[in-house]
C-alpha cells in the first residue's frame, strides 16, 4: 500500500476525502490527515507518505510555502494540490514546484479515481526499477544488507546467499538496529552522511556489523557477538558521540534477533515498530526487545477521551488564572495518562498538547494585557512541543512553558482568596464553573471553600453565579436578544432551566420581561409623540 497524508484546514474536507473512495482498493491508504502547515511538516517526518493531497488556503503558512519548504528535501514526493476557483492563479504558481496536479473544490471522484490509478503504476515502476538495480551479482556489503532486508521470501534469493557467503555474512544471529537522526532544520542530507562515515569507520573496519542507509535511517546489521547487553550500551553511546559531533540528537531502537538472514525483515520490521512507538517508551538509551513501553490501552472512542481532558484543562486554565503555578506538571501528567490509557498515537497526543496550550494561553491572554509579548513569543515555543522524543520529556517541557507564562501575570491583590474567585465569576460566567473545579485550583475542600464563600458573600458560589448569569441575560435581553440566544450565551445549555433560574432570581419570566421591557419603549415614544 501506498501511503497518503491529506492536508486541509476543514475537516468537513479531510473527512470527506478519507471516506471518498475505496482508497485501499486503489493501492492506497490514507496514514493521516494534518488541520495546518505546522502539523503537515512534523507529520511527513513521522510517515514519509508517498503523496500528499494539499489545500493552497490554510491559516499561517498556506499550501504554497509548505510544498515550497517540502520541495527543500521531498524531490520525489508526489503532491496533488485542492484549489478553489479563485485560487487558480496560486494553483498556476503550484505547477513551479513540480507537483503532480491540481483538483478543484468540491473534488471529482473520477477524475481523483483516475489520477490515483496513474500514479500507483508509477510507483510501482519505480519500486521494481530499485529491485532490479539492487539485484547485481557483485554486492557491496551496504547493498547486500539492504537487500536483504528487503526481501520479502522466507528464503533469500540464490544469488542473496552466495553474494552473502562470499562477504562473510553467514552469521548465526543477526540483530537490525535502526538510528534517526533529528536533523531539525537543516535542508540537506549532509549532517547524516557525515554521521554515517563516522559509524562505518569504527563499525566495518573493526567488523562489528554493517552500516547502511535504508528509507529515512540509517541502520546497522550487527554480528553476533555484539548483541550483549553492556555491548549494546556502549554501540548506544557511540551513535549518540557520532550524531552529537555533528551537532544532532538521535533515536535508536533494535529489533528482535533472528538466527538466519531470511529472518531480517522481521528483525527490521519489529525495530521499525519501536521506532514508530519510541515517544512512548521511557528509556534514554537504544530501545530494544527488553524495554519497557508505558502503558497503553485498546483503542477508545476519541470523543469519550475529549471528555474526560475537558475538566482537566479547565482545572489547568483555571490554576494558571489564579496563580496556582504548582499544580500545573500534575494537570499535565494527568491529561498525559489519560490520552496514553486510551491508546493514542504520538502525533495525536502532542496535537492535543499543541491546541490546549494555545487556546489557554490566547484565553489568558485577552484578561491581561501584559502577556501581549509573551504571547508573541508563543507560536515559536509552541512548535517546539512537535520536537520532542518522549512522553516525560514533552511533559516537563509544557509545564516550564505554561508556569513561565502564568507567572507573567500581574496579580496586584488578586492572592485575597474570595477576590479571586469573584473575579473568576464575573470573567467566566459563561464558562463551566463549578465549584469543584475551584477547589481543586485553590487546594481547598469543595465544601470548605464553600462555606467561604457564603459567609464572606452571604450567598453560596451557585446562587452568586446564577445571579450574575440572569443579569447578564436581562442586558442581552434589553439589547434585543432572543430568549435562547440570552441562555446560551450566559452559560445555560438548557432553555427550560434557565427560564426557571430567570424567574426564580428576576421575579419574572424572561418572556414577561422582554414584553415589559417593551411596553417601556413603546410608553416612551407615545410620550415623545404627545409632547411634540
Amino acid at each position: 500500500m501506498y501511503s497518503v497524508l491529506i492536508v486541509d484546514d476543514e475537516l468537513s474536507i479531510r473527512e470527506g476525502l478519507v471516506t471518498l473512495l475505496d482508497w485501499e482498493s486503489l493501492g492506497f491508504r490514507v496514514v493521516d490527515t494534518a488541520a495546518n502547515a505546522i502539523e503537515a511538516r512534523h507529520k511527513v517526518e513521522l510517515y514519509s507518505p508517498d503523496l500528499m493531497i494539499v489545500d493552497i488556503r490554510m491559516p499561517g503558512k498556506d499550501g504554497l510555502e509548505l510544498i515550497g519548504e517540502l520541495r527543500e528535501d521531498q524531490a520525489d514526493l508526489h503532491i496533488l494540490i485542492l484549489s478553489g476557483y479563485a485560487d487558480f492563479s496560486y494553483a498556476k504558481r503550484a505547477l513551479s514546484y513540480n507537483i503532480d496536479n491540481y483538483l478543484l473544490k468540491p473534488v471529482d471522484e473520477d477524475e481523483l479515481q483516475v489520477y490515483l490509478t496513474n500514479l500507483s503504476g508509477i510507483l510501482d515502476a519505480r519500486t521494481t526499477d530499485r529491485k532490479n538495480h539492487a539485484a547485481v551479482k557483485v554486492w557491496s556489503r551496504e547493498m547486500l544488507a539492504q537487500s536483504l532486508l528487503m526481501e520479502s521470501s522466507v528464503q533469500p534469493a540464490p544469488a542473496l546467499m552466495e553474494s552473502a557467503q562470499q562477504s562473510g555474512l553467514l552469521w548465526d544471529s543477526y540483530q537490525v538496529v535502526l538510528i534517526r537522526l533529528l536533523l531539525q532544520d537543516h535542508a540537506d542530507n549532509g549532517p547524516s552522511s557525515s554521521v554515517k562515515s563516522r559509524l562505518a569507520v569504527s563499525f566495518e573496519e573493526n567488523n562489528w556489523g554493517i552500516v547502511f542507509s535504508l528509507d529515512s535511517y540509517l541502520g546497522v546489521l550487527l554480528q553476533p557477538s555484539y548483541q550483549k547487553e553492556l555491548v549494546s550500551k556502549l554501540m548506544a553511546q557511540h551513535i549518540r558521540e557520532a550524531a552529537a559531533a555533528e551537532g544532532l540528537e538521535c533515536i535508536i531502537t533494535a529489533g528482535d534477533r533472528v538466527d538466519s538472514l531470511g529472518g531480517l525483515p522481521v528483525s527490521h520490521q519489529s525495530a521499525l515498530a519501536r521506532m514508530k512507538e519510541h515517544f512512548f517508551y521511557d528509556e534514554p538509551g537504544m530501545i530494544g526487545p527488553d524495554s519497557l513501553k508505558l502503558k497503553l490501552g485498546p483503542p477508545a472512542n476519541p470523543q469519550d477521551t475529549e471528555n474526560r481532558l475537558a475538566p482537566v484543562m479547565d482545572r489547568l486554565y483555571f490554576a494558571m488564572d489564579t496563580g496556582n503555578l504548582s499544580a500545573i506538571p500534575s494537570l499535565i501528567q494527568e491529561a498525559g495518562g489519560l490520552m496514553t490509557a486510551a491508546g493514542w498515537s504520538e502525533m495525536a497526543v502532542k496535537s492535543y498538547y499543541v491546541r490546549a496550550v494555545t487556546s489557554i494561553s490566547g484565553k489568558l491572554s485577552v484578561h491581561y494585557k501584559e502577556l501581549g509579548l509573551a504571547q508573541t513569543r508563543m507560536d515559536g515555543q509552541i512548535q517546539q512541543i512537535y520536537r520532542h522524543t518522549s512522553l516525560p520529556q514533552l511533559q516537563r517541557y509544557i509545564s516550564g512553558l505554561l508556569e513561565q507564562y502564568a507567572a507573567g501575570i500581574t496579580r496586584d491583590d488578586m492572592d485575597v482568596l474570595m477576590k479571586r474567585m469573584v473575579d473568576l465569576i464575573h470573567r467566566h460566567f459563561d464558562e463551566n464553573l463549578k465549584l469543584e473545579t475551584l477547589a481543586d485550583v485553590f487546594a481547598y475542600s469543595s465544601a470548605y471553600l464553600g462555606k467561604l464563600f457564603k459567609n464572606s458573600m452571604g450567598c453560596s458560589f451557585n446562587t452568586y453565579l446564577d445571579t450574575i448569569r440572569i443579569e447578564k441575560a436581562k442586558e442581552l435581553l434589553d439589547q434585543g436578544s432572543k430568549i435562547h440566544q440570552a441562555a446560551s450565551k450566559v452559560g445555560f445549555s438548557d432553555v427550560d432551566y434557565f427560564r426557571e433560574k430567570f424567574k426564580k432570581i428576576a421575579g419574572i419570566s424572561p418572556s414577561a420581561y422582554r414584553r415589559k421591557d417593551t411596553e417601556h419603549e413603546n410608553d416612551l415614544s407615545e410620550s415623545a409623540y404627545e409632547n411634540n
